[in-house]
């Protein structure tokens, strides 16, 4: 009961305290915004980082290498495409009377598996056995 009494103290506490440095920091910002010199400075500096990003994907795409976003995009669209492939392929394994492109091909009596056979990683996890983060095979350090 006295651990529970202090609990809701101390979120009080952190509570006002939180809320005070909220304040502080919204009358501060409005205080800097109406001084010309501050406003002007910001101005600048967000200009010369539009320039400088604008430098960088160039020097990068002449380099080729993809920028961060491009990476962050192309990731997505990956992992959604594995998901639609599992689907697939999950979808394929619980019918197994539907008629599936590979059903429609001859008859193969081979025992072997072929690479279109295999299944495909688990949707995040990348071709080859490794986590697909610059680690070495299975995800321990190299």
């Amino acid at each position: 009961m006295a651990t529970k009494k202090k609990k809701e103290t101390e979120a009080g506490t952190l509570g006002r305290l939180s809320k005070r440095g909220e304040e502080a920091v919204t009358k501060l910002v409005e205080e800097l915004g109406k001084n010309e010199r501050v406003t002007d400075a910001f101005g600048k500096a967000m200009s010369a980082k539009g320039r400088l990003d604008d430098a960088s994907r160039k020097a990068l795409g002449q380099v080729g290498l993809s920028v961060s976003d491009e990476l962050k995009d192309m990731r997505t669209h990956i992992e959604r495409l594995e998901k639609r492939l599992a689907k697939l392929e999950g979808g394929a394994k619980a019918k197994p009377g539907a008629k599936t492109p590979a059903s429609k091909a001859t008859t193969r009596s081979r025992s072997k598996k072929t690479p279109a056979d295999t299944p495909s990683p688990a949707p995040g996890r990348a071709v080859g056995g490794g986590t697909g983060r610059g680690s070495g095979s299975g995800g321990t350090a190299a």
